[in-house]
């Protein structure tokens, strides 16, 4: 696992020269402090920064063949077969990349990677990206046809300050949604869309071809699994082999084990004797914002080691500034938190923490899912507010969609009039609902609510030089997900996950395959900022930047520390989030001191 950060220069912007891109290593260092290194080549150039995980000096970065004609920067493994190339158990990957063919469609089919390429014989620059989406790619393009690109924002801010502006509609999509969608706040600043490839033309002498425009490859539709097995023994089989390739390390390997279903599901099939499995505790013990008495069964019922991290309210607080940093936009859910905790015990524990992320996505796991779709039932209990909301939008399945992500609401009370208005609030973002509702659901919570998890997945570990492999989203789980009938996704009390709760039967205890409650590591925030952390919470808010940026209604963000607030209310969180997002991105705090 590795970062990087390049560019991409036509002739009359200049050659590169190393030492623009040596003095940027710093920026990316947290994703690899193994190895670092620059490559360049007239108007191109890379630095690379490599968490070795697999294979020694072999795979160093960037990695350049003999002749100096290729270069290939890699961040994420190839646990899979793609584009006819197969990584041998302990063997760096990022070898085989030199000679794989980009074209192929299934380069990273199955697999977690963001690439990049550089070819003078065929005088070309390629960019790819995972069909997940698992690891990030950025790029940004300038006035003068320059091109950078990054495995994080926070790089490509560093090499071009003029890029630290707010893009207004990037803004509102995300207050909304509080998850990406088309745009990202920061004008000028794009994700590469997941799964897609594209070329960009050298001319004679290595620049970037100004004549000439990138050429996105085919990208590849989601692939087709036929199921031959009945759905529990498909999803069974396709878990245990993506849970067991992830775990395959030279090396400690930990995981990530909440009282849920999906990283239960890891630690039942990883075929890891020696994994740590993990729990974040908070106090009380056994209260709602306890899950480690069922991840402790779960361990025992397998037969794994467990240890519980506990986690103090205070420390939520504290951590808040820095997690926002490291996740480089205020998208998160307090989870994070928890997560920004854990990752220290991992990373002493070994550089691979499995996780079981994807599962809830892909298979249909959220209460929203059933309720949008009329299925409410046992297993909706608790979720009776949103039940109200989406009833309240009608019958019309998009209307019910949107009652269900629209997250506005969180906020608008709290938001300044004026800002509110010139962001052109309301948003009116679409939904897709060009299928079923249970199917524009899915699509729905895999090309959003996985993309930013992922995105806090990858960001949180990595700043620990831990990488994290969501076991739910390798292999072909996800086309196996999706060749499942919809009565093995949503049952009709609700129930969701079925195909993998029935594969579970009898590999986990049968109390925690049967709870209807959700889990995976809830944090209490609220209740942090108003007891233990208050103090701290009330110097930011006293702080003339947060008064003085015209985003917030000073008052009415103060109610919400007087208030007594629902168990999940996310509203003073994301407001603080969306505060220290400005600070260290907008303001420029994140780039004040010297990061050597």
């Amino acid at each position: 696992m590795c970062g990087f950060i390049g560019v991409l220069r036509p002739r009359s912007a200049g050659p590169v020269s190393e030492d623009e891109l040596r003095v940027l290593l710093p920026r990316i260092r947290h994703r690899g402090p193994d190895q670092e290194g620059v490559f360049t080549r007239a108007g191109f150039g890379v630095a690379a920064a490599r968490l070795r995980i697999r294979g020694g000096a072999e795979g160093d970065q960037p990695l350049v063949s003999k002749d100096g004609r290729r270069a290939v920067a890699f961040n994420g493994e190839l646990l899979y077969e793609g584009a006819h190339v197969a990584t041998a158990p302990q063997q760096c990957d990022t070898p085989l990349l030199l000679d794989a063919s980009l074209d192929d469609d299934d380069l990273l089919s199955g697999n977690m990677g963001a690439l990049v390429r550089y070819d003078a014989r065929e005088r070309r620059v390629d960019l790819g990206r995972d069909p997940l989406g698992i690891k990030p790619l950025y790029i940004a393009e300038l006035e003068d046809g320059t091109l950078w690109f990054a495995s994080e924002i926070a790089p490509l801010l560093a090499a071009v300050p003029a890029l630290r502006k707010p893009d207004r509609d990037g803004l509102a999509e995300l207050l909304h949604f509080h998850r990406p969608r088309a745009r990202l706040p920061l004008e000028g600043v794009r994700a590469l869309p997941r799964g897609l490839t594209v070329s960009f033309a050298l001319d004679r002498r290595g620049f970037l071809d100004a004549s000439s425009t990138p050429k996105p490859g085919a990208r590849p539709a989601a692939p087709q699994v036929q199921l031959v097995d009945e759905p529990p023994v498909a999803v069974e089989r396709a878990w245990r082999d993506a849970a067991r390739r992830a775990a395959d390390v030279d090396g400690p390997v930990s995981l990530l084990l909440s009282g849920g279903l999906d990283s239960s599901a890891v630690a039942a099939w990883a075929e890891r004797p020696d994994l740590l499995c993990l729990t974040g505790r908070f106090e009380p013990a056994g209260g709602a914002f306890d899950e480690s008495e069922a991840a402790a069964a779960v361990a025992r019922h397998v037969g794994l080691q467990h240890e519980i991290v506990e986690l103090r309210d205070e420390d939520l607080i504290a951590d808040l500034p820095a997690v926002v940093r490291a996740l480089e936009m205020p998208l998160a859910g307090p989870g994070s938190l928890a997560l920004w905790r854990m990752a220290p015990r991992a990373r002493e524990h070994g550089r691979v923490a499995l996780t079981g992320t994807g599962g809830d996505e892909l298979l249909g796991g959220y209460a929203r899912i059933a309720l949008v779709i009329g299925r409410a039932g046992a297993w909706t209990r608790g979720y009776e507010p949103l039940r109200a909301r989406i009833e309240q939008a009608g019958s019309d399945p998009a209307a019910r969609m949107r009652a269900a992500f629209d997250r506005s609401s969180d906020l608008q009370p709290v938001l300044d009039p004026s800002f509110a208005a010139s962001l052109g609030w309301p948003v009116t973002a679409p939904l897709l609902t060009d299928r079923s509702p249970l199917r524009s659901m899915l699509w729905e919570e895999r090309n959003g609510t996985l993309l930013s998890l992922l995105q806090v997945e990858d960001r949180v570990l990595m700043a620990h030089g831990v990488e994290g492999r969501p076991v739910g989203c390798l292999g072909t789980l996800p086309a196996v997900a999706a060749a499942l009938p919809d009565e093995w996704l949503v049952g009709p009390d609700g129930e969701g996950k079925r195909a993998l709760r029935a594969a579970l039967r009898g590999a986990i205890p049968e109390a925690v395959r049967t709870d209807t409650r959700k889990r995976g590591f809830p944090t209490p925030f609220a209740r942090a900022a108003r007891g233990a952390g208050r103090e701290l919470v009330e110097s930011w808010l006293a702080d003339s930047r947060f008064s003085g940026r015209g985003w917030w209604d000073v008052d009415a963000v103060r109610t919400l520390l007087l208030e007594e607030r629902p168990a999940y209310d996310r509203a003073l969180f994301a407001v603080l989030c969306w505060e220290w997002w400005a600070r260290w991105f907008l303001d420029g705090d994140a780039f004040a001191e010297d990061p050597r």
